[in-house]
C-alpha cells in the first residue's frame, strides 16, 4: 500500500505537483491499494472550506502541510499561526488526525527558514488530538527536531530524505537512526520514500540492510533490527491509518495488481481467507 502526500507548488506547476484530485484518480482506481492524503493552505481564500470538501469526496485522514511553498507576495506560513490553528482545529473537527508537515531541507527559489522545525512545538501542544509527522525529519535541524518529539508525544519522524543515506552514507544513516530512536523510540519513527523523485524498491531495501555500527549501539543503546524495521517500514504508519497488515495481506494477495505482477508470494503467511 502508499500513501500519497498532496503538494501543489502551484506557483511552480501550472496543474500543481501531484495535487489532491490527481492523486485520487489511482485512489479511485484502487482504493485498497492507496490512501490519499489532503492539503491546506492557510493563506488561500477559501481553504477551510475546500478542506471540507477534501474530507467529504475522499474521507482524507491526514494531510500534508508545505510551510515553504509560495503564494503571490509570501514565501512561507507557520504552523503556529493563528490562521493555521484554525485550520489545524478543522481538521479535529472533520477527524482528520494525521498532519504531515515537511520540514527538511529545500531546493532554489524555497526558503530555507520557512522550513524552520520550530513551530511544531506549539501545534503539537496545542492539538494534542492530532499526531504530526514530520517529514524529513527537519534536516538538517535534527537536533532542534528531536528535542521537540522528546517533549510532545504525538510528534513523530518521517524519513523520506534521510533514507537515502542508507546506501550512500551508511554511518550517517545510523547516526540519524541512532538519534530518532534513542529520542523518540522505535513506534515514531515512519519510513518515507519521496516517491515521485526515484522509485522506492531500492530505498526499501537499502534501510532493511542497514546497521548500526558497534559504535553506534554502544553510544545510542538502541538496535535497529528486524522487529524495529518491520515498525519503520510499516507497522507504524498502519498504526496511524487503522489498518488490520494481516488482513490486508489476505485481501491483497489475490486482487488484480498481485495477479498482474504475480505478487502473490509476498504474501505468505497472511491470514486465511474467510
Amino acid at each position: 500500500m502508499g500513501i500519497f502526500q498532496s503538494t501543489h507548488l502551484s506557483e511552480f506547476y501550472g496543474s500543481g505537483f501531484n495535487t489532491v484530485d490527481d492523486n485520487a484518480e489511482l485512489l479511485e482506481q484502487s482504493p485498497e491499494r492507496f490512501i490519499v492524503n489532503g492539503r491546506f493552505d492557510p493563506r488561500e481564500e477559501g481553504s477551510l472550506e475546500e478542506l471540507e470538501r477534501q474530507k467529504e469526496e475522499y474521507d482524507i485522514q491526514g494531510v500534508k502541510l508545505y510551510t515553504a511553498e509560495w503564494h503571490g507576495d509570501s514565501k512561507g506560513w507557520r504552523l503556529d499561526s493563528d490562521e493555521s490553528f484554525e485550520h489545524l482545529q478543522k481538521c479535529v473537527d472533520l477527524g482528520i488526525e494525521n498532519v504531515h508537515p515537511h520540514k527538511g531541507p529545500t531546493i532554489r527559489p524555497l526558503n530555507r527558514d520557512a522550513f524552520d522545525v520550530s513551530d511544531v512545538d506549539d501545534a503539537a501542544t496545542s492539538f494534542p488530538e492530532l499526531n504530526f509527522v514530520v517529514e524529513h525529519v527537519g534536516l538538517p535541524r535534527l537536533d532542534d527536531f528531536c528535542w521537540i518529539a522528546a517533549q510532545e508525544p504525538n510528534v513523530y519522524g518521517g524519513l523520506a530524505v534521510a533514507a537515502p543515506f542508507a546506501q550512500n552514507r551508511p554511518e550517517k544513516f545510523g547516526e540519524i537512526m541512532g538519534e530518532l530512536l534513542w529520542w523518540l523510540g522505535e513506534d515514531r519513527v515512519l519510513f518515507g520514500s519521496d516517491y515521485g523523485i526515484w522509485e522506492p524498491e531500492w530505498l526499501i531495501e537499502a534501510v532493511m540492510e542497514a546497521e548500526l555500527t558497534s559504535d553506534q549501539r554502544a553510544e545510542y543503546g538502541v538496535e535497529f533490527d528486524l522487529e524495529t524495521k518491520k515498525k519503520v517500514i510499516g507497522e507504524n504508519a498502519a498504526e496511524l491509518y487503522d489498518i488490520d497488515i494481516e488482513e490486508k495481506k489476505a485481501e491483497l494477495r489475490s486482487d488484480d495488481i498481485s495477479e498482474q505482477f504475480d505478487l502473490g508470494g509476498r504474501y505468505e503467511g497472511a491470514a486465511a481467507d474467510d
